[in-house]
């Protein structure tokens, strides 16, 4: 979304979903049925789904290690004009990747990233562990 600056400058907002690779599959495993990470395997639920919806406006990145362990997986919600979201505990499935992607566009939808309660995605409820207000322009 562009955004002039003071000085009349256009620039883009910087927002982006990132996703930790090395979060563990479940409990008891670091990796699932198929050798792959929980981050591995929500990494690619969320690329597929975005794909799917035929996007190309979303930003997915990676993350080696999110420092964040005890709530696999994690995912930050990123943006330099709206608070950003560390979340976690998150199952690695398509339907939390949905429940993720959702959320990340309700947070782009406000002015100042404080998504309404009641319009969360149910499958977010519970995962949010910090809230971090954007840098002072």
């Amino acid at each position: 979304m562009p955004h002039s600056n003071m000085w009349g400058l256009v620039r883009q907002i910087m927002r982006s979903i990132i996703l930790c690779e090395t979060c563990k599959f479940s409990p008891e495993s670091k990796t699932g049925p198929d050798g792959r990470t929980g981050g591995a395997v929500l990494i690619d639920h969320l690329r597929a789904f975005v794909s799917a919806t035929g996007r190309n406006d979303v930003s997915i990145e990676t993350q080696a290690c999110l420092w964040n362990c005890t709530r696999f997986c994690s995912v930050a919600i990123r943006d330099d004009e709206r608070f950003s979201y560390v979340t976690g505990g998150h199952e690695p499935t398509r339907a939390q990747a949905e429940a993720i992607l959702t959320w990340y566009d309700l947070h782009g939808e406000t002015d100042k990233g404080e998504v309404p309660f009641k319009t969360w995605p149910e499958r977010m409820r519970g995962h949010f562990i910090a809230r971090i207000p954007p840098v002072p322009k």
